[in-house]
C-alpha cells in the first residue's frame, strides 16, 4: 500500500491527543464511581449506566477517527489501466547562450531571468509538448519534445554560457534546429518562444523566418535586458572575475537590441514581449497560446494505483453511527 497525500500525517499526532484524553476521562469517571462504592457495588449503585458500554462508545469513536485520517491520506493499493488523453501544441523554447546573457543590467542577470520564465511557463502547461534549444553561434537541442516538464526545468538549473564554445548569436541555426525538432510532429500549431538579447551576428533574420514561415512555426520572441544595457562578466571556474573588452581594452557594454526580434515575430505572425517583469511575460505569452489550435497529441494508456479512501471512510462512517446508537443507559436496552 502506498499514500497519496501525506501533508495530512501529522493529523496522526492529533490523533493520538485525542485517544489520550478519551481514556483519561473514561479512568476520571470510574475513578470517582469508586469514590462511591466498590466496583462489585456498581450495578446496584449506578444501575442505569454501563462502564462497558461506555468504554465501547470511546473505542469506536477512536477508531473510526483513525479511519478518517487513514481516509484523509489517500491511500493507493493495486493498479489499473487508466486512459490519458492530451491536447495542446508543440512549443520549442529557444534560449540564447551567447556571453552576452551575462550581463546583469536586469537582475539577477539576462540568463537567469531567462530560465526563471521558462521555468514558470512549464508551471502553467497543460497538454503541450514542450522542448528546450540552447543556441549561440551554433545551436544544440537539450531535451526533445516531452512532456516531462520536469526534466526540462533539471536541464535549466545547469544551463550556462560556457555550454557553447562557438560564442556569437545566429538565429538561422537556432531555428534550423528548432525545425528539426518539429519534424514527425502531426501537430499542426507550432511555437518558438525565443529569449534573447537580440544581437544577430550573421544578419541572418530573414533566412530564419523563411525557414519558420515555410514549416508553419509560429514564434514569439522575448527581448531580455535594457537599452541602457551593461557589462559582460567574464566567469573563471565559476566566478567573475572581470568584464569583457573590445581590442582598444575598453569595457563591452551590451544592449538590448530588440529590433531584429520584432522583425522575426512580425513575419511569422507572432509577437514580441519585451522580458521586464516575469508575470507580465507569462501572460502575454498564455495570451498568445490562446490563439493557436491544440491538437490532440496523445492518447495513450498508464498504470496507475487504485484510490481506497472510500473504504475507509465508510467503515468510520458506519463506527460513529454505531458509536451514535449505543447509549451507556441500560434503560433504552431495558427487556419489556
Amino acid at each position: 500500500m502506498q499514500w497519496g497525500d501525506l501533508n495530512n500525517i501529522w493529523l496522526m499526532i492529533l490523533l493520538v491527543v485525542v485517544i489520550y484524553l478519551s481514556m483519561a476521562v473514561y479512568q476520571w469517571r470510574e475513578r470517582v464511581k469508586k469514590t462511591f462504592a466498590d466496583k462489585e457495588l456498581f450495578p446496584f449503585v449506578f444501575p442505569i449506566t454501563s462502564s462497558k458500554r461506555y468504554g465501547f462508545k470511546i473505542i469506536a469513536f477512536c477508531i473510526a477517527l483513525f479511519l478518517m485520517v487513514i481516509a484523509l491520506m489517500d491511500p493507493l493499493y493495486g493498479n489499473r489501466d487508466v486512459q490519458v488523453k492530451r491536447e495542446g501544441i508543440d512549443m520549442v523554447f529557444l534560449l540564447d547562450l551567447s556571453s552576452s546573457m551575462n550581463a546583469q543590467d536586469i537582475a539577477p542577470s539576462r540568463l537567469e531571468k531567462a530560465t526563471k520564465l521558462i521555468t514558470e511557463t512549464l508551471g502553467q502547461l497543460g497538454g503541450d509538448r514542450a522542448s528546450l534549444v540552447a543556441f549561440a553561434a551554433n545551436a544544440y537541442t537539450i531535451s526533445p519534445l516531452t512532456n516531462d516538464y520536469a526534466a526540462i526545468e533539471s536541464y535549466l538549473q545547469n544551463v550556462n554560457t560556457e555550454l557553447i564554445s562557438s560564442q556569437g548569436t545566429n538565429y538561422l541555426n537556432a531555428i534550423q534546429e528548432a525545425a528539426k525538432t518539429f519534424k514527425g510532429s502531426a501537430n499542426t500549431s507550432k511555437l518558438i518562444v525565443l529569449i534573447s538579447d537580440g544581437e544577430d551576428n550573421e544578419d541572418t533574420v530573414n533566412q530564419a523566418s523563411k525557414i519558420a514561415k515555410d514549416n508553419g512555426i509560429h514564434i514569439v520572441t522575448i527581448g531580455v535586458g535594457t537599452e541602457k544595457g551593461g557589462p559582460i562578466p567574464v566567469y573563471y571556474n565559476g566566478y567573475a572575475e572581470d568584464y569583457k573588452k573590445d581590442e582598444t581594452g575598453s569595457t563591452v557594454i551590451s544592449k538590448l537590441e530588440d529590433k531584429n526580434l520584432r522583425e522575426l515575430a512580425k513575419t511569422t505572425n507572432g509577437t514580441y514581449i519585451h522580458l521586464d517583469n516575469t508575470q507580465d511575460a507569462l501572460s502575454a505569452i498564455s495570451m498568445y497560446k490562446a490563439k493557436l489550435d491544440k491538437n490532440e497529441i496523445t492518447n495513450s494508456t498508464t498504470r496507475d494505483m487504485n484510490h481506497i479512501y472510500q473504504w475507509f471512510l465508510a467503515l468510520a462512517v458506519a463506527l460513529l453511527f454505531v458509536e451514535l446508537l449505543t447509549s451507556e443507559y441500560k434503560i433504552f436496552n431495558k427487556k419489556k
